[in-house]
């Protein structure tokens, strides 16, 4: 028996709407039934909210435990949130502050599937990230996805894009599942490989700096999803077709000084540009901090112009030197030396296993090599201000200081809000550090006339922050919110 667990949220209260989700959902949901793939599919577009979704699961997951299980798929689109070593699925409801009770977590998502005892497990994670990432390792999210394919028998896990980057999508349908559907289409008349598949979206994404595809797999690469006859392919064709027509039809009549002016109004003169980063600072002025934050904290917002950073900032650094990215900064980098193996020396075996283990490199000879690494980023205009701190100064010894670092950079039509929050330690009554261990990034990027998304991402920022002051202290008092258990 297979089955399939098929979700789609287009629609949030917190983060902005991703309406091309729904259609991502339905797309997928129409592979399975013309390959008829799945003796059962739950399938969810419509009611997305987190008790919903969660229950509906939990309850499809108890209907088939005692069956045995050939494959289950699990597909969803949608915001995905990396936090405390932990992935999320983001649902309709999402709120920062109650994050594990809105969302569902991946953890729990895999302690479901793993009850099926299923013999291949399939999951494919079409996740956009929701304006708000965390980021202290880039590779965290790699290595916590390696790790998550324990305690299955076989899998094959598919993700749209690393923890530092977004996935794209257009109203219709995602990237990544137009790329996944069109493996398929490639294919008439054979079986596919869960291999195949992966083979062709790392093609497809290749040349295309801003996401690359990870994906995890424990198998023997001999595992399929089944036959694709002429008649799903032509099927999958018309829907990726209608896809790209609708997309190609809204500007099939313009002539080249119509879509000129149009891609025109999203530029900005630099009064707007510098009003936008103004109306940050008036944002956070005005944030509704809750009482649990008042009443624990002193508030202090200072806007510093020529202050060196506070903190590392090599994340802004790596973020701003990637290719197509266009903001007025200058990336500051620095000289470093490594030692790698001299050119030419030993067998390809030796080099190779030379690099897994480190005792081999005793053993063959080594040269310095210079390099360069994006260290920071100055930004090319003056702006407003260098950058904004928010510190939660304590009105008690027993609870830490934390601060809210914004960082702004612009284009002509964007804006990207660098964040990182951290903590401060004291180290004798009246002198306080900052904590370096403890900074956490968070950035967003937003075209400058969308003020409104602009306002939510930084509540939703604030949000996140007051969420990172109060969680340690919530903690130290065993306060801190548990998911409510799920009957079915």
């Amino acid at each position: 028996m297979n089955l399939g667990i098929i979700i789609g949220v287009s629609s949030y209260l917190k983060v902005h709407d991703l309406p091309g989700c729904k259609a991502d959902a339905n797309a997928v949901n129409e592979l399975c039934n013309l390959t008829n793939k799945c003796n059962d599919i739950l399938f969810i577009t419509d009611n997305t909210e987190s008790n919903s979704v969660k229950s509906k699961i939990a309850a499809f997951v108890k209907k088939y435990q005692d069956e045995q299980i050939d494959e289950v798929i699990f597909y969803f689109s949608g915001h995905g949130l990396f936090q405390d070593d932990e992935f999320f699925y983001v649902l309709t409801d999402y709120t920062p502050s109650k994050l594990r009770q809105t969302s569902l977590d991946n953890s729990e998502l895999d302690n479901l599937l793993k009850s099926l005892s299923a013999s291949v497990t399939i999951k494919i994670v079409d996740a956009c990230q929701s304006g708000t990432r965390y980021v202290k390792d880039p590779d965290v999210l790699r290595k916590y996805l390696q790790n998550s394919e324990s305690g299955f028998d076989k899998c094959y896990f598919f993700h749209s894009s690393q923890n530092d980057q977004s996935s794209y999508q257009t109203e219709e349908i995602s990237d990544f599942t137009l790329g996944f559907l069109n493996a398929f289409i490639a294919r008439p008349e054979q079986d596919i490989r869960y291999k195949d598949i992966m083979d062709s979206l790392s093609d497809e994404f290749s040349d295309n700096p801003k996401q690359t595809p990870f994906f995890v797999m424990q198998g023997n690469y001999t595992e399929t999803f089944g036959f694709i006859g002429q008649d799903v392919v032509d099927a999958l064709t018309r829907i990726t077709k209608t896809a790209g027509d609708v997309e190609e039809s809204k500007d099939s009549h313009k002539s080249l000084r119509q879509l000129v002016e149009e891609e025109a109004k999203f530029y900005c003169s630099k009064q707007e540009a510098f009003s936008c980063i103004q109306n940050v600072v008036e944002l956070v002025k005005i944030f509704p901090f809750k009482n649990e934050i008042t009443e624990l904290f002193e508030i202090e917002m200072t806007k510093e112009v020529d202050s060196s950073f506070p903190v590392k900032t090599e994340h802004i650094g790596r973020s701003l030197s990637k290719d197509n990215i266009d903001y007025m900064a200058n990336i500051i980098k620095e000289n470093r030396v490594r030692s790698v193996l001299k050119a030419n020396t030993g067998t390809f075996m030796q080099k190779l296993l030379a690099v897994q283990a480190v005792t081999h490199t005793r053993d063959l000879p080594t040269v310095q090599e210079s390099y360069s690494v994006a260290i920071s980023a100055d930004s090319t205009v003056e702006l407003p201000f260098k950058f904004l701190s928010i510190r939660l100064k304590a009105k008690y010894p027993n609870v830490n200081d934390t601060n809210c670092m914004i960082v702004p950079f612009i284009s002509q039509t964007k804006m990207i809000i660098f964040s990182a929050f951290y903590t401060y330690k004291t180290q004798e009554w009246d002198v306080k550090q900052i904590n370096h261990d403890s900074v956490t990034w968070i950035n967003f990027e937003e075209f400058i006339k969308n003020t409104e998304e602009t306002k939510i991402n930084i509540a939703t920022l604030l949000e996140e922050f007051c969420e990172f002051s109060i969680r340690p202290i919530k903690k130290t008092f065993n306060l801190l919110e548990t998911d409510p258990i799920i009957e079915s």
